[in-house]
């Protein structure tokens, strides 16, 4: 059990896990989050080949080879109503498993292949205890109608957690429950035999070793073998075809109860704070095939027991078997050689305690590493030197006290959270460091100096997160910082004024989501109990109360954004913010023929495209399109609470070479950088006309085109009113015309239209006549 790969990538907890590959090897694996998030995984190299977010949230995931498929499919059930059945390696869904009868949430299925069959049957229970079974020919697709259940029973088993089927006799299924499992005949769902759980567990799942063995394991962590009756399954071996038979479906009594014959424990029997993660796997060792049961808990231990040594029952006894194999990261890291380096390792002594840190946040502007610690310190270094430090050989190892660092002393306990708000809206102060920790306190730091500028102490329980308000709120909120503590307060901090504007303290579950309105002026907060409150920012008053459907709504209309995202908030601080967007004022302005909203909605295109330009401090060799990632990213992560943090170094190496060459370049002049041929003379020319020399000057440029644009646009406008006018004229004509038709009875209008057209013959004969007369005498000029 050696660790092979550190896949990071989601942002919520992984609810399940499942294999991707058709192959024995099996080098990609399928995971799906509680954030709808999912992601393929190359084993070999740790790397998230296709990722997807979905509406849809699964609780189980299981690969299946359909026929008539080259590869797996994943077939999905969580909290929809419906089985998604999705290509590993796209992550697209194919089709989906719908329900006619009872739709409701799918909590387990399984899919199967019957022996004297060539189609697949999906065996799914929902939540409320209603078994479906769907059949499957192997050509669906998304554009196929809808596949809904070839049959439906209602049976007494709620929020089922796993379902089974026998490979060695399919007409039996394991149906786990919390409080109990029961084994159930296939034909109709009639229950044979039941196990209920032991005293204080809560059974999670289990699995078929034989007809007539079962493993079932629990949250304590405990795997449990029992014997089925054999009087049960020898009427349902020998009776397969008559699910009717008396000996199969007749009444149970005492010795056809299932006997508990082994069980896999660890020897310690230690408490777990929270259920673990276990698995039934088959796997081939050798040509061998091996039954092995895993186990992973929260502290990161891994137990291995090989199931077929406690396959056999012994008679009258209850045996216990350990795990063949124990392991945890922990170990794992010990037995590394060298042993891996700690972030701040420089400042510990090897005749001292070492000290636990508990928060980190990497300031990428100032190249900052600020980590927080267990007694209550602060530690600030430079990001660049202590990563060289710790991973490259140098003379700087042989220093004592490098690299310098500042100490921050302030909190009385373990360090909860860190913000450093400039980082994330540049209306904060640079200075500004903000720390939360297990004292009730957040402090204000500043960060160049060292001082403690305050300490708000207005909560009664530990800080647990820090948030920065958007920056659209009112004058007054943009200064402050949210802090949420364990006491179910929120409260809104003012860094500038130095005290509490906000204080929201009625909440009787812990907060799990914080959302805004700005324009309503709310900090809508959401409780781990599904209520959310409203509160009002500037005066604390508290709106309302929701709970239920109300409440989600109101959660989920906080998502949408105010600011239009094609410039609707072009840069903080200038006269632009807050508008709509320009193109739509000139498309509105350009159907409304209104070359006044025109004009303006160009000039503020145009500003807003040089102010991102002066922005982004372009150059002949930038590239003002696509902002370039940092070339290093310092992030923290830990695998529970109680653990020190851990810290994982992010190089992008394509940034890291751009920034290395743009140092270089940019410490060369023109013709050196001409000489070199990265550049043209005639590149520089261009260059210097698009650049302007002043703002001034930039505004002129802006106000020209703008000029210019506009009176193109007008003389279009002019040509397409003409254009309309003898449109009109025309129509008024036509109608003119057959108005005038109707209303000729005794053709008129045709003797009219005959004698002039005569006239016209006559004209133009004499036209032709006088012309030939001149060209007789050399007058004729040609005109």
């Amino acid at each position: 059990m050696t660790p092979r790969c550190l896949l990071v990538g989601h942002t919520a907890p992984v609810t399940c896990l499942s294999r991707a590959s058709i192959i024995q090897d099996n080098n990609f694996i399928v995971s799906s989050s509680e954030a709808g998030e999912m992601c393929t995984w190359d084993l070999v190299d740790g790397k998230c080949r296709e990722s997807v977010k979905l509406t849809q949230v699964h609780t189980n995931i299981q690969a299946y080879h359909m026929c008539n498929s080259e590869d797996l499919r994943l077939f999905c059930n969580g909290y929809y109503a419906e089985i998604l059945i999705m290509d590993p390696f796209s992550l697209e869904i194919l089709f989906s498993l719908s329900s006619k009868m009872n739709p409701d949430w799918i909590s387990a299925l399984h899919v199967l292949r019957p022996s004297s069959r060539k189609d697949d049957v999906v065996l799914a229970i929902s939540i409320t205890g209603t078994v479906k079974v769907w059949s499957l020919l192997g050509h669906e697709n998304k554009q196929s109608e809808p596949i809904y259940e070839n049959e439906s029973k209602q049976i007494r088993c709620l929020n089922a957690l796993s379902l089974n089927c026998c490979a060695y006799n399919q007409r039996t299924v394991l149906i786990v429950c919390a409080k109990y499992c029961q084994i159930y005949d296939a034909g109709d769902f009639s229950v044979l035999c039941s196990i209920q759980a032991p005293s204080g567990e809560r059974w999670m799942s289990g699995d078929f070793l034989a007809p007539d063995r079962v493993l079932v394991w629990s949250t304590e962590g405990k795997g449990y073998l029992y014997k089925l009756p054999a009087n049960k399954l020898r009427g349902r071996a020998i009776n397969s075809s008559v699910p009717d038979h008396k000996g199969f479906h007749g009444p149970t009594v005492e010795h056809d109860s299932p006997v508990l014959y082994g069980i896999l424990a660890h020897p310690d029997n230690k408490l777990l704070s929270c259920p673990p993660a276990m698995r039934f796997i088959l796997t081939s060792v050798g040509g061998k095939q091996r039954r092995l049961l895993l186990r992973g808990d929260s502290a990161g231990v891994v137990l291995l027991w090989n199931v077929d040594d406690a396959a056999m029952p012994v008679p009258n006894k209850v045996m216990s078997r350990a795990p063949i194999v124990t392991t945890s990261l922990e170990m794992a890291w010990a037995e590394m050689s060298p042993s891996p380096v700690g972030i701040l390792d420089q400042l510990s002594h090897p005749d001292e305690p070492e000290i636990k840190l508990t928060a980190s946040i990497y300031l990428l502007a100032a190249n900052r590493l600020v980590v927080g610690r267990e007694d209550g310190s602060i530690i600030i270094v430079n990001a660049t030197h202590t990563v060289q430090l710790q991973l490259l050989h140098g003379n700087h190892q042989q220093l004592d006290d490098w690299p310098p660092h500042q100490l921050l002393l302030g909190h009385n306990g373990r360090v909860n959270c860190l913000l450093y708000p400039h980082h994330v809206h540049h209306r904060y102060d640079r200075a500004y460091l903000v720390s939360g920790g297990i004292d009730f306190a957040v402090c204000l730091w500043d960060l160049f100096s060292g001082a403690l500028l305050h300490r708000f102490c207005v909560h009664a329980g530990e800080i647990t997160q820090l948030i920065v308000p958007p920056h659209n709120c009112s004058p007054r909120i943009q200064k402050c910082i949210c802090a949420v503590a364990s006491d179910h307060s929120v409260t809104l901090l003012s860094l500038t004024e130095r005290k509490c504007v906000t204080l929201a303290s009625r909440h009787l579950f812990p907060v799990v989501t914080i959302k805004w309105r700005p324009a309503d002026d709310f900090m809508v907060v959401g409780c781990s109990d599904g209520t959310v409150y409203v509160w009002q920012m500037e005066t604390g008053h508290l709106d309302r109360v929701l709970n239920g459907m109300i409440a989600e709504e109101v959660l989920a209309a906080c998502d949408e954004t105010s600011a239009d995202e094609l410039g609707g908030s072009i840069s903080s601080g200038t006269d632009l913010q807050g508008l709509a967007n320009p193109a739509v004022h000139f498309f509105r302005g350009l159907r409304h023929r209104n070359l006044t909203a025109m004009r303006a909605a160009t000039q503020r295109g145009l500003a807003a495209l040089h102010a991102s330009e002066r922005g982004s401090n372009a150059g002949p060799l930038a590239e003002p399109a696509r902002a370039r990632p940092p070339p290093l990213t310092i992030q923290g992560f830990r695998s529970n609470p109680a653990d020190p943090e851990s810290h994982i170094l992010f190089f992008d190496i394509e940034g890291l070479i751009v920034e290395l060459l743009s140092e270089e370049y940019s410490a060369m002049s023109p013709a050196s950088l001409e000489a070199a041929g990265l550049i043209t003379s005639e590149y520089m020319k261009v260059a210097a006309l698009t650049q302007s020399a002043s703002p001034d000057a930039a505004k002129k440029i802006s106000g020209f085109l703008s000029y210019k644009i506009v009176n193109k646009i007008g003389v279009i406008l002019r040509t397409l009113s003409w254009i309309d006018f003898f449109g009109r004229v025309k129509d008024k004509a036509g109608d003119m015309e057959r108005l005038l038709k109707e209303k000729d009875k005794h053709g008129i209008l045709a003797k009219m239209k005959e004698g002039a057209e005569n006239m016209q013959t006559k004209i133009q004969a004499k036209a032709d006549q006088l012309k030939s007369q001149l060209d007789a005498k050399g007058k004729w000029d040609g005109r």
